[in-house]
């Protein structure tokens, strides 16, 4: 949510971008190489397959609701999570398959064996992935350049994409490890526990969440000199890229093989650092939100549309939960869906205050006039 940016309340119309008809051209293509994948899959080991699908959405549907709750002002349009879950499980995943393949040919003519072995997978996967992964970003933001208000919305993008990728990813070492073991399920909950349990927070979801960061801050602090807004799409990038690396390189690898505890603790010191400064970019990225959204309402504040208990609650989304469910305790389902309703149009009523020129506007004035029959049939539910 930025002030100085244009905003609209609504899903985009993606249909009208040729972003958009790029998109679903890849995704057509490249879907043929992932159903041609999965479907020798299922052939191949039905009950491995199946069971991956199973574990993996057991843990990725949690995993992208609580991505999806990231920004507590805007949720995003289901449309554009779709596209980048789709994106980073199809078109991304296909395209760096198959430059990953090349890449590594050619480090075979130029490295030893032994290099080849310990090192392509950092050299050539981060460079790889994370440029396909990222081309979504830009091309989610050249469908609907309006959804992209804030750097919040580039870690959910970023996060979402890398999530797609990662399940998709997944999915080929499951069925690497069942092969291995000719189909035996045990393979696949072990490869489930070492990539998802112990491995998943430090994965791509993290790696296109710096990149998702980098990129919004480009394209929506307009207020911010360029060379400051290319510096930090560049630290970004670079921060994506150096925490994949460093997830892949064989640093401290006979560490690992020693013991259980050993091994747990290298993916700690691998990760955990990257974790803790994108939980940081998130909290920086959360408070700026907040402040953007108190601007847009300060006029606002104290009438007939908010009150100041109203915009306390308003902005933070933990006390909204809570109300909510106090709401719902107290005055029954019906009451808590008109007052959800009701809390979803006072926010709006921020988002247009940023795209109307002034606090008089008629768009500003039918926002307030729907606030308020909201909450007299609130009342209502409530007698």
């Amino acid at each position: 949510m930025a002030a100085s940016t244009t905003m609209v309340v609504g899903p985009p119309k993606l249909r009208r971008q040729a972003a958009f008809w790029t998109f679903w051209m890849l995704v057509f293509g490249c879907a043929l190489f992932t159903a041609i994948d999965q479907a020798g899959y299922l052939v191949t080991y039905p009950g491995a397959w199946l069971l991956s699908v199973a574990l993996l959405a057991a843990t990725a549907i949690p995993a992208g609701i609580i991505i999806y709750r990231f920004d507590q002002f805007e949720t995003e349009p289901g449309s554009m999570i779709a596209i980048a879950l789709v994106w980073g499980g199809v078109v991304a995943v296909t395209f760096s398959g198959i430059v990953n393949t090349l890449t590594y040919g050619f480090l075979q003519h130029v490295m030893t064996a032994s290099t080849v072995e310990h090192w392509a997978a950092s050299l050539a996967a981060p460079i790889n992935e994370e440029l396909y992964k990222g081309a979504g970003l830009v091309l989610l933001y050249l469908m609907a350049r309006r959804e992209f208000d804030g750097v919040m919305d580039g870690l959910v993008y970023g996060a979402m994409i890398g999530l797609g990728f990662q399940v998709m990813e997944n999915v080929q070492y499951f069925m690497l490890a069942a092969a291995g073991s000719d189909g035996a399920a045990e393979a696949v909950t072990s490869m489930f526990f070492l990539r998802v349990v112990l491995s998943g927070l430090y994965s791509h979801m993290l790696f296109t969440a710096f990149f998702g960061f980098g990129f919004a801050y480009f394209v929506t602090q307009r207020g911010k000199s360029l060379e400051r807004r290319i510096a930090v799409l560049i630290a970004s990038v670079v921060l994506a890229w150096a925490s994949h690396f460093v997830w892949n390189t064989p640093w401290l690898e006979s560490l690992m093989a020693r013991s259980t505890g050993t091994f747990v603790a290298v993916l700690v010191i691998k990760g955990l650092p990257f974790l803790i400064l994108l939980a940081m970019l998130g909290i920086f990225a959360n408070r700026r939100e907040r402040q953007v959204f108190g601007c847009l309402m300060r006029s606002e504040v104290g009438g007939e549309a908010v009150s100041k208990g109203e915009f306390y609650v308003l902005q933070s989304g933990r006390r909204r939960r809570q109300a909510l469910q106090h709401m719902r305790r107290s005055k029954g389902t019906e009451a808590r869906r008109i007052f959800k309703r009701l809390m979803r149009e006072q926010i709006n009523l921020a988002l247009l205050r940023s795209r109307v020129p002034a606090g008089d506007h008629p768009a500003l004035q039918a926002q307030r006039d729907l606030i308020k029959r909201l909450k007299a049939q609130l009342a209502l539910t409530s007698t």
